[in-house]
């Protein structure tokens, strides 16, 4: 894959001071800023692999400095004072690079002892000078976040880990592919995309790959290959069932897509599933391969969807998992919306892999037969769910909500199904603010409370966000 997401983000660490110039003459405790540097950079490494020059104390420093996190490709430059530095020493750095920018106004204490000494007051007063940087950023329109608590607090440490996972998630969508097999489902407006504007904004490259090439690729693929898969879905689903030809197709090519995903370098596909249905070679809808992809970490869609692939990628980079829905059902007596997609989903995420079903497909038949699909239950938990969308002049908004999915039995269709109550109102409360934020008919879903975590990444790439 062109990136992937459990890799660790690279944070470009840069600490400074002013020690000793025409004036200042504290060179002496040059040794103890180092020191003091590299214990700044053992907290960070937690979060991510730590590009950290050293401590910073003059220009020419912070020029080799800048040089050093382009060459790494950092994806944030966490900035640290340690007490008061001329502004131009780390604007030397931070004007000079392209990634986001994390303000840390941190301390090594989180109180001011009566035996304080000089030293002590060094190393944990960066707020005298930390306003110079920031009002000279603002001034030269750099965008930054800014995160304020002393070294150990839990809370700060906890929004550091979020804010690195964010800029992780901005650099791995800015060095994505997202193939694109077939044409977007013809009239749906929400699909409709200006691909240099999505690879402008937001940061995926747009792939068109043939069908022909998967039909090509499932007739290569041995009796062997999908004997060993089928034994292995069978062994983990408590249902695996079809005429002997649909399996056979729907296996061929689930494995034909993921060679395709690997040979292409994809890390999201969204694909026109109906495409095949004529083709002998498949001749059934492949909604198997579809979802197998998601739940190897390939997040695919439906209807060459390629927008909210990238959404499914955000919410993969930041938590793991995602699926992929739509509004079904408003069930005022249980005050919950059924989510769902027709064969679709990632069963990683199911309530329990023995109740998976992977059976006939009822939505499409093609020469084949009909393809097989998933049915079953999500787990309840919280949710988070999401739906990126473009607006005018090449701006971009992405719409947010939380709940929870609610337990249920799966209901007799060959889908896989939610159950999810709004967290901020009713179900008919739920349904009018969503259409009225504007999103696509298509929505992203993942597990836990991540509005915070994508209030940070919106910020970074400078889109809207959008919280119903």
């Amino acid at each position: 894959m062109s990136q992937n997401t459990l890799e660790r983000a690279k944070v470009g660490l840069l600490v400074t001071a002013l020690l000793e110039d025409r004036w200042n003459k504290t060179g002496h405790i040059r040794p103890k800023a180092q020191e003091v540097t590299d214990q700044l950079a053992q907290v960070v490494a937690r979060y991510g692999d730590v590009v950290n020059p050293g401590f910073v104390e003059h220009e020419e420093d912070a020029f080799r400095a800048a040089q050093k996190f382009n060459a790494e490709d950092v994806s944030i430059i966490v900035f640290v004072e340690l007490a008061y530095q001329k502004g131009i020493i780390p604007l030397r750095t931070l004007l000079n690079t392209s990634a986001p920018i994390l303000v840390w106004n941190t301390q090594m204490i989180d109180e001011f002892p009566e035996e304080a000494d000089f030293d002590l007051l060094m190393f944990n007063s960066g707020m005298a000078g930390l306003s110079e940087v920031t009002g000279a950023l603002t001034r030269c329109g750099k965008d930054y976040a800014i995160l304020t608590g002393y070294l150990e607090d839990p809370e700060m440490l906890s929004e550091l880990e979020d804010t690195i996972r964010a800029a992780k998630t901005r650099h791995n969508l800015r060095n994505s592919r997202i193939g694109i097999i077939g044409h977007p489902y013809e009239g749906m407006a929400d699909h409709m995309v200006d691909q240099l504007s999505l690879r402008n904004k937001i940061g995926p490259v747009v792939w068109p790959i043939e069908h022909y090439e998967i039909a090509e690729l499932a007739d290569e693929v041995s009796d062997d290959e999908v004997r060993e898969l089928l034994a292995k879905e069978r062994a983990r689903y408590g249902k695996v069932d079809g005429t002997v030809l649909e399996v056979d197709k729907s296996f061929r090519t689930a494995i034909a897509l993921e060679k395709a995903a690997r040979q292409f370098d994809l890390d999201a596909l969204g694909l026109f599933e109906q495409i095949w249905l004529g083709d002998q070679s498949i001749g059934v809808i492949p909604s198997y391969g579809n979802s197998r992809l998601t739940e190897l970490g390939i997040p695919c869609t439906c209807e060459a969807d390629v927008i909210q692939a990238t959404a499914m990628l955000m919410l993969q980079n930041l938590c793991g998992h995602a699926t992929f829905l739509e509004n079904y059902t408003m069930d005022f007596k249980k005050d919950a919306m059924l989510l769902s997609h027709e064969g679709v989903g990632n069963p990683l995420l199911a309530d329990d892999l023995k109740n998976v079903e992977l059976i006939p497909s009822i939505y499409y038949t093609g020469v084949n037969g009909r393809g097989l699909s998933f049915k079953f239950a999500y787990k309840p938990g919280d949710f988070t769910i999401i739906s990126l969308i473009p607006l005018m002049t090449d701006q971009w908004r992405l719409v947010v909500t939380e709940g929870e999915v609610l337990p249920m039995q799966a209901r007799d269709i060959t889908s896989p199904q939610m159950m999810f109550r709004y967290g901020s109102g009713t179900v008919g409360e739920y349904a009018q603010k969503w259409c009225a934020a504007g999103p696509s008919h298509h929505i992203i879903g993942a597990y836990g409370h991540l509005e915070p975590s994508l209030k940070k990444l919106t910020d970074m790439m400078n889109i809207e966000m959008v919280t119903v």
